[in-house]
């Protein structure tokens, strides 16, 4: 008897007709299973009757015999090849399913082995979809037992993280903010609430959705404390109660991260990036990150004097203004740095809550200041450890502990400001990104974490195009950075059209920076796009919204400024210079000194790396059959392994060449000789401009038609520009 196990295959006595052999696009047989019955993750193998059935769905074999044989002879011409596991495709480079159970084996092996690491995964690798639905909960030899918590950088991209462990069945639980949480805090009790509610007070007078924002956003309290304020206004009694006693800001807490038993009773624990600011989940925990975080206070900057005056003058501190402060560290006031640290404390808990210009950080902000030191740039900075104030009497547990780090220039301006969570107790830390750039990893997370890599660079590239089949076609060779040059309106406009009319209704997307989001938008309705969608730099991360979109452009790019760098710099603790600066003449953006590779690395997180997490927003099912890309990047800043094909840049119509072809499209078939008689444009430019424009589908030429076989012209249109897509 033959074992179970065993593998044949049937040779059938007739011939098979052909077409049910030649041109199998086996990628689309392979999709049609994995989408039928199968998971990415358990890579590219196909058992035999995985293979027949879906041969047989896709109408490619009658029959088990028929399809037996298709897959022997697929085999015989290396197009397919036998695996311990059934069959796999013959292919350059890695598949996609190889890439996702890359992913997945290093998240476990990370795990397992408690390390600090930022994995490099590339875009529609399964970031979001292996955390969110994997069952930690079985697999206490990965997780040591701890929690799995799961951190995305925005509440759209937590909720896609949701809906994938809702429909994996994976136990999950959620952390929401507080206008998702807590009803007052939402609005649903401020005057003409649309739910109909009674409308109440806040312990101010104010809004109650107004006073919690003051209390959260521009004080830096936790809804925990503001909660508590506002209950104990009103004798404890809150209407977002309901009939149980806490609000559902507080009741979501239950059982977070552990039950009583110290116990974990889900497999994965949703929230944002914020929420690694609660101590309760970092410790012991494992911490998954999607995207990196960023821990720059949200603080206006002119804030900042006044409160550090308020803190000052509350605790009756030696000094008692920001600018004697700022003056007795970088000027002449004469300040006792010893006695001013001696003095520093934390002020009585209403000051929080009642002071206009309070701010939970002010006690750390002020210890950071005082520590401060000069470095590169004329830049002064200063790091402390920081306790928050425990302002809730009924707390329980661990403090609240982070990191302020600030950076000043030699005029007291405040240029960047920290405030980063304590991540020192967690059991692990793993990031997830696919442009990962490590020192601003660090400054966010924990000092040393590593990078790992999934794939290596080459085999990520073939993926991209033979798999996810995303093309990147590079248009013309100048960067088109609008912070620098500002946004080319006459560019972007030919763009729009060229593209518009090349793809017809498959073209209705596009992304740049967020100032010209809206002339972006203008623009493709002025190509004939009727409902123009688009994202700017900054929002694209971890979006689907260009999920299934064919066509698409990035209009330009963005760059930090060298002001911006530098504040890195100096906060890093490295040295490097703007080359514009030590060599007369330069006007590029490349750095200088022993550090030079770090700005680099910082110039690249904005301006390519955006570029590239723009391009990433399409073809991001590679598991469909007919998904796939192409877009068009106005910006020469990718890096050219990423770039698939280049054409010429745009090539915008001056006035006098708009007047020649607005000329010949407003007449029926023209010479050059009528165009010069009823314009006072030269002989030499009309045909220079003809010349650039033959061949273009819009432009007709008729050869030798005219008197004395000149030729005649004729065009459809007057377009801005020309641009070959």
């Amino acid at each position: 008897m033959r074992p179970a196990s065993a593998k044949f295959h049937l040779t059938l006595r007739t011939p098979i007709p052909d077409s049910n052999v030649q041109d199998i696009n086996w990628q689309a047989v392979f999709n049609q299973a994995y989408n039928h019955s199968l998971k990415f993750e358990t890579g590219d193998n196909l058992k035999h009757g995985h293979l027949v059935d879906a041969l047989q769905n896709l109408g490619k074999a009658g029959h088990n015999a028929t399809a037996g044989t298709i897959i022997q002879r697929a085999v015989e011409a290396e197009e397919l090849r036998e695996t311990a596991d059934g069959y796999t495709i013959v292919r350059d480079g890695p598949g996609t399913g190889d890439i996702r159970q890359s992913l997945k084996t290093k998240l476990r092996a990370v795990m397992e082995t408690g390390e600090n690491s930022v994995v490099q995964s590339p875009t529609s690798s399964g970031k979001t979809h292996n955390p969110s639905t994997t069952r930690w909960r079985s697999h206490p030899e990965i997780t040591g037992g701890e929690p799995v918590v799961f951190l995305s950088g925005t509440t759209d991209a937590r909720d896609d993280a949701i809906a994938k462990s809702k429909e994996s069945w994976v136990t999950h639980e959620v952390l929401e903010g507080r206008q998702d949480a807590c009803p007052l805090a939402a609005g649903d009790y401020d005057p003409g609430n649309k739910a109909g509610n009674t409308a109440i007070s806040a312990p101010d007078g104010s809004e109650p959705s107004e006073w919690f924002t003051t209390m959260c956003e521009k004080r830096g309290l936790p809804i925990s404390v503001a909660h508590g304020k506002f209950a104990r206004e009103h004798s404890g009694t809150l209407p977002c109660s309901g009939n149980s006693e806490d609000c559902p800001s507080t009741t979501q807490w239950g059982d977070i991260p552990r039950n009583e038993d110290g116990e974990v009773d889900y497999d994965v624990l949703h929230a944002t990036h914020q929420f690694a600011r609660v101590p309760q989940l970092i410790e012991d925990c494992n911490l998954i990150i999607d995207e990196r975080p960023d821990f720059t206070t949200g603080i206006d900057r002119r804030r900042v004097p006044d409160i550090v005056s308020s803190y000052l003058l509350e605790i009756d501190a030696p000094v008692r203004t920001w600018e004697e402060l700022m003056m007795g560290l970088t000027g002449d006031y004469d300040v006792d740095v010893d006695q001013l640290e001696a003095a520093l404390s934390e002020p009585d808990s209403d000051w929080f809550t009642t002071t206009p210009n309070a701010h939970a950080l002010a006690p750390g902000i002020v210890e950071a200041i005082v520590t401060a030191e000069k470095r590169i740039h004329s830049l002064w900075v200063g790091t402390t450890d920081y306790t928050y104030p425990t302002l809730n009497p009924d707390h329980e547990g661990p403090e609240q502990k982070g990191t302020i780090r600030i950076v000043f220039d030699s005029e007291n301006n405040i240029r960047l400001l920290q405030a980063v969570p304590d991540f020192s107790e967690a059991r692990c830390i793993i990031g997830l990104d696919a442009y990962p750039t490590m020192p601003k990893w660090e400054a966010n997370t924990v000092s040393g974490i590593e990078k790992k890599s999934i794939v290596e660079t080459d085999s990520r590239h073939d993926w991209r195009r033979n798999q996810r089949n995303l093309t990147i076609v590079q248009v013309g060779d100048n960067k088109n950075s609008w912070t620098r040059q500002g946004y080319n309106h006459s560019k972007v406009r030919v763009l729009c059209s060229a593209v518009r009319r090349k793809y017809g209704n498959e073209f209705t997307t596009g992304i740049t920076s967020k100032q010209y989001e809206n002339d972006l938008e203008k623009q493709l309705t002025e190509a004939g796009v009727d409902s123009a969608d688009k994202i700017h730099f900054g929002n694209e991360k971890s979006v689907e919204d260009f999920d299934s979109e064919r066509v698409g452009i990035v209009a330009g790019c963005i760059s930090p400024s060298d002001e911006d760098i530098k504040d890195w710099i100096a906060l890093l603790g490295k040295d490097a210079t703007p080359k514009r600066e030590v060599v007369d003449g330069y006007q590029g953006q490349e750095w200088v000194g022993e550090d030079a590779d770090v700005a680099e690395e910082i110039l690249a997180d904005v301006r390519e790396n955006k570029v590239l997490q723009a391009c990433g927003r399409y073809a991001r099912s590679p598991q469909q059959p007919d998904d796939g890309a192409i877009v068009f990047v106005l910006t020469n800043v990718l890096p050219d392994e990423y770039v698939d094909r280049k054409v010429d840049d745009v090539h915008e119509f001056g006035p006098k060449q708009r007047q020649i072809l607005d000329y010949i499209a407003s007449n029926d078939g023209v010479t050059v000789r009528t165009i010069k008689e009823n314009t006072d444009i030269s002989k030499k430019h009309i045909n220079d401009t003809l010349n650039k424009c033959r061949g273009y589908s819009w432009m007709q030429v008729d050869e030798n038609a005219g008197n004395y076989n000149a030729d005649v012209f004729s065009a459809d249109r007057c377009p801005d520009g020309l641009l070959e897509v």
